[in-house]
């Protein structure tokens, strides 16, 4: 009977579940065309704010909440040392948590997508300051991390998924980019895991941006768990030539991640 009133209770918010999420769809569109229109007129500060906006209202609009739980200060960017963050990406609403919440320049394929919902996309993710790439392309690959090094001295942080792709896991592949632009700058690396509950999407809506959204608006709420480490939780080989410890400290680390405690 308890399952049955549970049934009951979701069949009847689905459509005020779904008139709520539309509404809020509405208000992304509005804000993102504001954000072009000061793109537009060269205020770019205001732009990335709205951009932001647009962020966290695309997440409402999924039924997405994303809780941030930070375990010390180096969420703060050091002035005098510049912080590369790694991230587990595993979901493509990912670059939202990134550009609402987490609010650091990132390297991202997203322009290869959003592009197909949200015109300009690319314009208003660079004056973001992210850096934008096609993983299949090894030219764009490698402009990707020369742009990289000039994020890190303007921002003073930039944040990368080292598994590089939605389809490839972090415990699968782990890129050594990031090593060696740390080794370059001098910065401190610090993981991000996201964690999802409630939050499956299937592969092959993984790069069709409009087809998530509508799926989303019927769907039962969902989670986005975002912990930050500390530096010193990933057992870092001492040799700055060593890409493969790093590779194994960054595996090991997020394979710890998963387990139960």
């Amino acid at each position: 009977m308890i399952l049955r009133i549970d049934d009951l209770k979701n069949i009847l918010l689905v459509p005020i579940r779904a008139v709520a999420r539309i509404s809020a769809l509405v208000s992304v569109f509005v804000v993102y065309l504001v954000q072009l229109w000061a793109l537009a007129l060269r205020q770019k500060k205001l732009a990335s704010n709205l951009l932001a906006l647009v962020a966290r209202l695309v997440l409402c609009a999924m039924g997405v909440r994303v809780v941030i739980s930070v375990q010390d200060q180096s969420f703060e960017v050091s002035k005098s040392r510049p912080i590369i963050y790694l991230y587990n990406h595993q979901n493509p609403l990912d670059v939202f948590v990134v550009q609402g919440y987490l609010r650091v320049p990132s390297i991202t394929t997203a322009g290869l997508h959003l592009g197909l919902v949200f015109p300009w996309f690319s314009s208003s993710a660079l004056n973001a300051g992210h850096v934008l790439m096609d993983h299949l392309n090894v030219s764009s690959r490698g402009s990707a991390v020369y742009k990289s090094s000039e994020i890190l001295r303007r921002y003073g942080a930039i944040i990368i998924a080292p598994n590089g792709s939605l389809k490839t896991t972090i415990l699968q592949r782990v890129s050594a980019s990031a090593w060696v632009l740390a080794r370059k700058h001098n910065a401190r690396i610090v993981p991000w895991t996201f964690g999802y509950k409630n939050l499956r999407i299937s592969e092959q809506d993984l790069y069709n941006p409009l087809k998530i959204l509508l799926k989303r608006i019927f769907s039962r709420p969902s989670t986005i768990n975002c912990y930050l480490g500390k530096s010193t939780d990933l057992n870092l080989p001492s040799d700055p030539r060593d890409r493969e410890g790093f590779s194994r400290a960054v595996k090991l680390y997020y394979l710890q991640q998963q387990e139960p405690g």
